[in-house]
């Protein structure tokens, strides 16, 4: 008996982002439409650390990018490791290898998809090898936040900005970092206003620094409010680098070694130096005040289950 053909949708899709969830609703209608699977066909890393040298700072992990494609209703996730043997192959033999090893039955895009070796393969080249081999083929328009597309360098550039509200918009939901807790310096303890210190996934998009309404999960657990501190800490000249550091409003126990996803909801302000302890507990009070506020209207319909 044939197996059912797979028709994938094609790119790194860092963020799983809207533009993206557009590909997947294409591919979710077409599949239906021709009695075949919806896909993603991606990769564990970013191409550009293989063809660029370096990668951008990253929006998802390869794990929360499973689940996310997974929520977008993608039945058949393949994810390989991107690497120089991969990169070397030509567009056509890029094509054939999906039809020969993964049952694909079409193919799915956005208009700026770039594949095979130095990238000398695009959407119009992709079309028409999928029409020489009988396949399926759709280019799906980018969506658009205003009058700017929607991409993942928008969404890091925004995030960067301190704009996570608009990030929001973007990606369809508030982003989040998710690592493990480690220990600190006690310093917020004994101020009255214990922390917890977050080591976020190397490669990981670090937001605009400053203070931010957040809201932490613990280990699947409930959303609890939060303040969120991205930064050096520069009142206490630290010398150390960028640290997450989450207030978890009403929460008491020892949370060490387990994890925690922090979602950012809105920038309060800027980090700021402050000419002792004593200013810093008062104005991280009207922070809290403010992030509470904030956090009480805060909806929380589109926050995924990310947690592993």
């Amino acid at each position: 008996m044939a197996q059912t053909k797979i028709l994938y949708a094609l790119g790194f899709f860092d963020g799983v982002h809207r533009g993206h969830q557009a590909i997947f609703a294409e591919v979710r209608r077409l599949a239906a439409q021709h009695h075949m699977r919806p896909g993603v066909f991606t990769y564990e890393n970013h191409p550009q650390s293989v063809v660029g040298g370096s990668a951008p700072a990253l929006l998802t992990t390869p794990a929360e990018r499973r689940r996310l494609f997974a929520a977008q209703g993608m039945e058949e996730i393949v994810m390989i490791p991107f690497d120089c043997a991969f990169a070397s192959r030509s567009p056509a033999a890029f094509v054939d290898l999906l039809v020969r090893e993964y049952q694909c039955g079409g193919l799915c895009c956005g208009p700026n998809f770039r594949f095979g070796s130095h990238a000398a393969g695009d959407a119009a080249q992709l079309e028409s090898l999928c029409a020489q081999r009988g396949l399926l083929h759709q280019v799906v328009e980018p969506v658009t936040l205003g009058s700017r597309y929607i991409s993942s360098t928008l969404i890091r550039t925004l995030l960067r900005e301190g704009e996570p509200q608009q990030a929001r918009q973007c990606l369809g939901r508030p982003f989040s970092l998710r690592g493990p807790i480690v220990h600190g310096d006690g310093r917020g303890r004994r101020l009255g206003i214990p922390t917890i210190n977050l080591t976020p996934p190397e490669g990981m998009l670090l937001p605009r620094a400053g203070v931010y309404a957040t809201l932490t999960q613990l280990e699947g657990g409930p959303l609890y409010h939060s303040l969120t501190n991205v930064g050096v800490r520069p009142t206490f000249r630290t010398g150390g680098g960028a640290t997450v550091e989450t207030h978890i409003t009403g929460f008491q126990g020892d949370v060490y070694g387990q994890w925690a996803r922090v979602w950012f909801c809105a920038y309060l302000r800027e980090e700021q130096k402050f000419e002792n302890p004593a200013l810093l507990v008062e104005q991280i009070a009207n922070d809290q005040k403010r992030a509470a506020q904030l956090l009480a209207a805060y909806d929380r319909g589109d926050m995924d289950d990310l947690s592993e």
